[in-house]
């Protein structure tokens, strides 16, 4: 019996490497709940929900998905590491699609209820009847360097931008030649990216954001975006996970395009 438990503890390592390698990525629901697999190096991941999003320690032990928060506190003056386990039994796991169900208190009180909740790999949004016709991206300033960025994309990839930026992140040092009034056209690779990032973000089934409450020093970003013949319009100050990698794109839009520097005014859509 002895020699059977280093076996049966191979084995359950063995499961659990290879499904964390399944789920690699990002996974949405219906509701834009997410998980976030990250590096199987550092064991971490994100758990999103309707109201709130957190970053954990991920175990994998056999058709569980353990989710953990690991601390310590004063009461034993930091002695022993505590650990708030979000615990989710597999139900279905596929390359495209995951159903988890909450089992522990933790889970359970983080979705809200302990109904199991199917989540789909992000590399298989797609929308084949969506059609681009204009987007608008604003940002503020910040307790910090971030520059401030005033930019419209037509459809057809051309756009123009009014941005303020500044170098070594620092606020008192303005990039001169980054900065001003600019117009570009982008690649047409660059124009898919943009769509599928609008796709694959589901921006467009983001609640109107405009009577959001926002605090602290952190820059504002707000989305104004046409389609299909509607209009979407998105404003945060802490973005969605699942939205940050369409505001990246647009915060680098000036090194994706050659750009001409002009002395017109522009105007946008605010």
């Amino acid at each position: 019996m002895k020699k059977l438990i280093p076996l049966i503890l191979f084995f359950s390592l063995n499961i659990g490497f290879s499904q964390t390698n399944e789920l690699k990525g990002k996974w949405i629901s219906d509701e834009n709940e997410m998980i976030s697999f990250n590096s199987e190096y550092d064991n971490k991941s994100s758990l999103t929900s309707k109201i709130t999003s957190d970053d954990f320690y991920l175990e994998v032990l056999n058709d569980t998905l353990s989710f953990q928060s690991r601390y310590y506190t004063s009461a034993d003056d930091y002695k022993k590491m505590i650990t708030d386990r979000y615990d989710f039994k597999i139900e279905k796991m596929t390359d495209s699609i995951l159903i988890i169900k909450p089992i522990s208190k933790f889970s359970i009180n983080f979705f809200g209820n302990s109904n199991p909740v199917t989540f789909k790999n992000q590399k298989f949004i797609t929308d084949k009847n969506f059609e681009f016709e204009k987007l608008v991206f604003h940002t503020s300033t910040c307790f910090g360097s971030c520059p401030v960025i005033h930019l419209e994309i037509l459809k057809d990839g051309t756009f123009k931008l009014d941005g303020t930026y500044y170098k070594n992140r620092s606020y008192n040092s303005k990039d001169s030649e980054r900065s001003g009034n600019f117009t570009g056209i982008l690649k047409n690779e660059d124009l898919k990216e943009l769509n599928d990032l609008i796709v694959k973000s589901r921006i467009i089934t983001f609640e109107d954001t405009k009577g959001n409450m926002f605090c602290c020093d952190g820059a504002v970003k707000t989305i104004i975006l046409y389609h299909n013949g509607k209009r979407n319009y998105f404003k945060a100050m802490f973005e969605p996970k699942l939205v940050q990698e369409l505001v990246g794109f647009l915060y680098l839009i000036d090194k994706k395009a050659e750009l001409t520097k002009t002395d017109e005014k522009f105007e946008f859509e605010k």
